[in-house]
């Protein structure tokens, strides 16, 4: 579980997994430096269960750095992120778990969702995840990197994943919609296979890290956004604060990533001939995308980023 300055719900998050029916687990503990309450309620739930650890660095190290940090620390074949708002109910391991042991063609086991509010209440159910339980890795490829993204919120990230499949993977990357990225390259090893009960509970409140950061949504990166579009959200900046008023051309940087992704996966030539081929149409469908981030980038060279003049 990767924190920072989450005293308002982390210990309702740590209340549900440790209130999990599946019982054999290590809760794995980093703290980005919070200047909160969380270290103390972090601490104390430490000293009372000895599933809990608890990991503080001396700087903040950004949400990449925190989330790798995580899976770095883990020992066990499985493993899950959660986030500190969020909760999950009592069978949400239990049933991953079982998912995962039964067949060993799945590298990612999730549940359904739901999102909750600030008090816990439900507000709606989510019916927009990922389909990637097909055995053809380049058409699992295709439905992940050309998932919707404004209906997607990469949510299967926080389901069970096996170790040795996220140990193939360079795990997060400095780099916009990471997360979707490294759901992509985890389809290109295996299916992820869906537990229909809705028993991941998502946490919508103003509060949450995605509303926090510089450029989202609300600032433009271009004086033309109003024509031609932001870009991803979150922006890059979210996930690499040192790009922060830099010319950064995120489509671009998304579309090497797929690419790149392509030489992780053991493939047969066959398969990775048709994730080129998945791979190509995707770059021709976004070439506006690819196109914008061109224009952004000679106004941002011929006239500064937005606000400078």
């Amino acid at each position: 579980m990767p924190v920072y300055n989450g005293e308002r719900y982390v210990a309702r998050t740590l209340d549900s997994i440790l209130a999990q029916t599946f019982t054999d687990f290590e809760l794995i503990i980093t703290d980005n430096g919070s200047t909160d309450g969380t270290e103390a309620i972090c601490r104390s739930y430490a000293a009372r269960d000895a599933r809990v650890s608890y990991h503080r660095a001396d700087v903040n190290e950004g949400i990449v750095g925190n989330f790798n940090r995580c899976f770095a620390l883990a020992r066990g074949e499985y493993f899950k992120w959660q986030a500190a708002d969020d909760l999950v109910a009592p069978t949400f391991l239990e049933k991953c778990v079982a998912v995962l042991d039964a067949d060993p063609t799945v590298v990612l086991a999730f549940t359904r969702s739901v999102i909750i509010d600030e008090n816990d209440a439900p507000v709606r159910p989510v019916d927009y995840d990922a389909d990637a339980d097909d055995p053809r890795p380049h058409v699992r490829f295709a439905r992940l990197i050309n998932i919707d993204h404004r209906r997607h919120s990469a949510q299967e990230i926080y389901g069970v994943i096996r170790s040795d499949a996220l140990r193939r993977t360079p795990l997060y990357e400095r780099c916009p919609r990471t997360d979707s990225i490294l759901l992509a390259r985890l389809a290109l090893l295996g299916r992820f296979r869906a537990v229909e009960e809705r028993l991941f509970l998502n946490r919508e409140h103003v509060d949450r890290s995605v509303r926090q950061v510089p450029g989202e949504r609300a600032r433009p990166r271009s004086r033309m956004s109003k024509w031609i579009g932001t870009g991803p959200v979150p922006p890059t900046e979210f996930w690499d604060p040192a790009s922060q008023g830099g010319v950064v051309f995120p489509e671009w940087r998304i579309l090497r990533a797929y690419a790149r992704s392509l030489g992780m996966a053991p493939l047969s030539d066959v398969e990775r001939w048709r994730c080129r081929a998945v791979l190509a149409r995707f770059a021709l469908r976004h070439t506006p995308k690819l196109a914008r981030d061109v224009l952004i980038a000679t106004e941002q060279a011929l006239l500064g980023p937005p606000g400078q003049r």
